[in-house]
């Protein structure tokens, strides 16, 4: 693990733009094997697992709309596509060839199931980036035997905010 993650969760901390992660009561680099004996984790530790903690729920609770989008969108593409496709076979009776039935099956392949996939994937990877931040902190908290229960409650969204309370109890 890398020990500057404990550094993001201690008051200690000064952030140098030139030589990056500091101590603040070394002045110097972290240098420490498993653990930092000086380690202060009060306020950035609240803040850092609120944060992290708000982030993960945040996109968790958008689950349920991706899939919802991305079925929506597979079908609608997949409609286009198939339209396009009897369109064609039913030109081919007449002994027409026309580019319409290739333009909509395009427009479906390349407008509508972009719309599907493109939020799946973003929703993964913000999952993914989430989950990762999520877990360095609880490893970090589990190396200095810190346990926490954390109770979030979303309330009304204003101008793209989200209202959010948060309960945390913080066990040491």
């Amino acid at each position: 693990m890398n020990i500057t993650k404990h550094c993001q969760l201690c008051d200690h901390q000064i952030i140098d733009f030139k030589t990056g992660t500091l101590c603040g009561l070394t002045q110097r680099k972290p240098e420490f094997i498993n653990k930092c004996v000086k380690a202060k984790l009060d306020s950035k530790l609240t803040s850092q697992i609120e944060s992290t903690n708000i982030e993960y729920e945040g996109v968790l609770k958008t689950k349920t709309l991706v899939y919802i989008n991305f079925v929506v969108f597979l079908v609608i593409g997949l409609a286009v596509i198939l339209a396009g496709y009897f369109l064609a076979q039913y030109l081919l009776q007449f002994r027409v060839i026309a580019a319409a039935p290739f333009i909509i099956s395009a427009v479906g392949l390349m407008t509508v199931l972009p719309l599907a996939t493109g939020p799946l994937n973003q929703f993964r990877n913000d999952l993914k980036l989430t989950k990762s931040k999520k877990d360095d902190v609880d490893n970090v908290l589990k190396i200095y035997n810190i346990k926490y229960d954390i109770d979030l409650k979303y309330g009304r969204k204003y101008h793209g905010i989200q209202d959010v309370e948060v309960d945390l109890n913080i066990k040491r």
